[in-house]
């Protein structure tokens, strides 16, 4: 399914915005470099001027100068710093929101993709206000230093120029030695930590079938693997860091003895040999902090291309020509999906019509398929090939936020969020600025509807009572049901889709359900309801019965089911199951209905 295209990149579009800060802080960066020279300057007029002329009072001038310029550069330095954090702030104001809304809204991108864009975005805007940017500010002006020794005189602004080449092509070296191995070890950390977390989510099955000695090794074996490649990676980076500040020293120190040699033979004066000392490391200093912060510049430079080809993916928050309010009717076109990564076709070209109010069962065996088409119906999945249009408008030319308003999806294992049951029936609604006493009431009706208000009632604090971060948010398996139940029905949608929603229910909360689904049909919601209890059919209008991906049967209830089978029968069974399929419309005696829970 194709959704409107973004226009611009909002990770481009928010530095471009920052491209101010960034001039400003590069201008700065030169005052800065300027002021550096103080020292120099300083150390050469008092050798040169001040000791053989014993002149106190020139001294005392160039101290104040020398005071003065210093408050300057700490100043600069200051202001430089807050630009880059400023920096950092807007890119956070402009590009955050947009990010969140294409990890939460997007399809196109995998979970890895997702899970990890909002940690490539910290990454990138971390770096605004490290150590490396102000190393890559200052790194411009090292052709400046050794041009000011050249000056001094030539063969030391030969060595400068030496000294800087060898520190450049050592830092390149080390790029191109460490680059891959960053990339590996990040990927393979996250993974690792994904993997710990979902083992965090299952700990209660670990722990009941005795998984947890394995599940530990595992883990223990998956970060060795991490662990190792760290160490390799910070071993390359330690040994070109170690040689970088050998040389460096060595390179400072020659150019005192060279220095020297040339004071020696009266071509330059004793204070020159300090001053070329001092501007030669100067001139290597960015080079150096660059090498430290080498880790951190290859890790922006990964993030950067990361998020910006996340970036490049539709753009969920345009927002469409509004439509009005969709009556219920749903139109499947060519619908194809394959598993994620593999060519293994989940849902085999279904096309069908469901008209507005209609009650439709989804039935059939385990990995029929059922759970798979309630997401793509519901938009919760994009397919690879068809379709999906409600009221005659594909899925992509709704405003997806308007449309979910209409809509309640429950899937077949429900998602409830750390906050409290009354913000996950309300789907966080006070967010949007909709509080009072009006949203209590809709919140209550939708948890009466969903048979749910007695329950909540029960719980800690009631509708206040605060769901926890682990599985089910501390909640049983029915308990969850019936509050996502509740969340389905908030707001009086006009279509539904409801995976399994008897599952953990009993009879009592059965027959409630039959209740709302009577409800339902009387104010013509559509819903499309999987089940795999033959109880439930009683309510509905059509039955679609799905194997292997494909639509066997989907017809009327009536047809479907003989009437005259009013007999017990086995759960998840229906009717004529057992015989051949016969997707022979003409006798529905013969159409088998599925067992299973699973689509």
């Amino acid at each position: 399914m194709s959704e409107h295209l973004s226009s611009s990149n909002p990770l481009r579009d928010a530095l471009r915005a920052c491209r101010r800060h960034f001039i400003f802080a590069g201008v700065f960066s030169g005052l800065i470099n300027v002021l550096y020279l103080v020292p120099s300057i300083y150390m050469l007029q008092v050798y040169d001027r001040v000791v053989p002329t014993r002149g106190t009072t020139t001294l005392l001038v160039l101290t104040v100068i020398l005071a003065v310029s210093l408050i300057v550069f700490a100043l600069l330095d200051a202001v430089r710093m807050r630009l880059l954090l400023r920096a950092s702030i807007r890119l956070e104001r402009m590009a955050a929101s947009n990010i969140l809304h294409r990890i939460l809204g997007t399809g196109a991108a995998s979970p890895l993709q997702r899970a990890q864009a909002m940690r490539d975005f910290d990454t990138l805007r971390g770096t605004l206000t490290g150590p490396a940017i102000v190393a890559l500010f200052d790194a411009p002006w090292a052709p400046i230093y050794i041009a000011i020794s050249y000056l001094l005189h030539p063969l030391i602004g030969l060595l400068a120029l030496f000294s800087s080449l060898l520190l450049i092509g050592l830092a390149v070296w080390s790029d191109l030695a460490t680059k891959k191995q960053l990339a590996e070890t990040a990927q393979r950390s996250t993974a690792t930590y994904r993997s710990q977390d979902y083992s965090i989510q299952a700990s209660e099955v670990a722990r009941a079938l005795g998984m947890r000695d394995a599940l530990v090794t595992r883990h223990l074996l998956e970060r060795a693997e991490v662990v190792r490649q760290q160490s390799d990676v910070a071993a390359s980076s330690g040994g070109f860091l170690a040689v970088t500040k050998f040389l460096r020293m060595l390179l400072q120190s020659l150019s005192l003895g060279l220095g020297a040699w040339l004071a020696i033979h009266q071509q330059i004066s004793a204070g020159a040999i300090f001053a070329a000392s001092l501007i030669l490391g100067r001139a290597l200093q960015p080079i150096e902090q660059i090498l430290n912060a080498m880790k951190n510049v290859m890790s922006a430079q990964n993030a950067y291309k990361g998020l910006n080809s996340f970036c490049r993916l539709p753009d969920v928050t345009i927002t469409p020509t509004a439509l009005p309010a969709p009556q219920g009717r749903l139109e499947a076109n060519g619908i194809v999906v394959r598993a994620p990564g593999t060519d293994r076709v989940l849902l085999h070209d279904l096309t069908f019509t469901i008209n507005p109010g209609e009650i439709v069962a989804l039935v059939g065996p385990s990995g029929a398929g059922k759970s798979t088409l309630l997401r793509v119906l519901s938009g919760a999945l994009e397919p690879d090939e068809g379709e999906v249009r409600i009221d005659g408008a594909r899925l992509a030319d709704w405003n997806r936020e308007n449309l979910g308003r209409h809509i309640g999806y429950m899937p077949q294992t429900p998602t409830l969020f750390p906050a409290t049951v009354h913000g996950n029936i309300s789907r966080f609604r006070a967010f949007n600025g909709e509080i009072g006493e009006a949203l209590d009431r809709e919140v209550v009706s939708a948890a009466q509807m969903a048979g749910a208000h007695d329950l909540i009632l029960r719980f800690s604090n009631g509708y206040d009572t605060q769901l926890s971060v682990r599985e089910g948010g501390g909640l049983s398996a029915g308990q969850r049901q019936v509050v996502a139940l509740a969340r389905a029905l908030f707001g009086r949608p006009t279509l539904l889709f409801l995976d399994e929603p008897n599952a953990h229910l009993d009879m009592s909360g059965e027959a409630r359900l039959m209740q709302t689904l009577g409800e339902l049909r009387a104010r013509g919601a559509t819903v499309i309801v999987s089940t795999h209890r033959t109880g439930l059919l009683q309510a509905v209008d059509k039955v679609m019965l799905m194997r292997d991906g494909t639509i066997q049967v989907f017809d009327d209830r009536a047809k479907v089911i003989r009437p005259t089978s009013v007999e017990p029968v086995p759960e998840g069974r229906l009717p004529g199951e057992g015989r051949h399929p016969n997707t022979d419309r003409g006798h529905a005696d013969d159409r088998p209905a599925a067992e299973g829970t699973n689509g």
